[in-house]
């Protein structure tokens, strides 16, 4: 489980270099099995949530609980060293600003109905990628434009597909004003996600 292999290299690999010439910096592929997500799944309903707040400091609204930071055990812990490695591989690595490290991890669930996410870019301080891993539900993940909602477009992040989001230092990425403005919507049967991060101010073994 979360083994490294040739085939998943290769896709990131290839991911990682279409990532990089895009001008809305986000991709997705197929990635994970199916005893892959059933483990990160089983690992959410040993973890505590929370509601989070409705409206956040920079006025983007909120309709999910959340578990943040979530704990690095089980499940989880095998799904983050396998990204760790990964992309400390030869060929990789020189996609980013420093060796990467996941140690801002949140789990979200979004209830049937919720008015999801609305549309925001991920903070500065989320270096060079993030990781968005949806593991049930049917929803809608979108990027844009602006914050109106302009040139929306749906990436497919249905369960067992990864999605990789450029950050401030990421190859390419020349502006960080430039990462991707992203939002959930249309929660139609629900929605469980992880995002994986590597937060710059915090030490990676946090």
């Amino acid at each position: 489980m979360f083994e490294i292999n040739e085939q998943k290299k290769q896709k990131i690999e290839s991911c990682l270099a279409q990532l990089s010439m895009l001008d809305r910096q986000i991709v997705s592929t197929p990635y994970f099995t199916n005893i892959e997500i059933s483990s990160l799944i089983k690992y959410c309903s040993q973890i505590t949530f929370r509601e989070a707040n409705s409206i956040t400091k920079t006025g983007v609204t909120q309709d999910f609980s959340v578990c943040f930071p979530a704990p690095k055990t089980g499940a989880m812990r095998k799904c983050i060293n396998h990204f760790n490695v990964m992309f400390a591989l030869s060929g990789i690595q020189h996609y980013f600003s420093a060796p990467m490290s996941f140690n801002d991890i949140a789990a979200q669930h979004y209830k049937k109905g919720s008015n999801g996410i609305g549309i925001h870019r991920d903070g500065l301080r989320y270096r060079d990628l993030v990781l968005i891993i949806c593991l049930s539900g049917r929803s809608e993940l979108f990027t844009a434009d602006n914050r109106e909602g302009m040139g929306a477009q749906l990436i497919d992040d249905t369960p067992g597909r990864l999605v990789m989001m450029s950050g401030p230092g990421f190859k390419n990425l020349s502006d960080p004003k430039s990462r991707p403005m992203h939002g959930v919507r249309n929660i139609t049967e629900g929605r469980l996600s992880l995002g994986l991060r590597c937060d710059s101010k915090k030490s990676n073994f946090d």
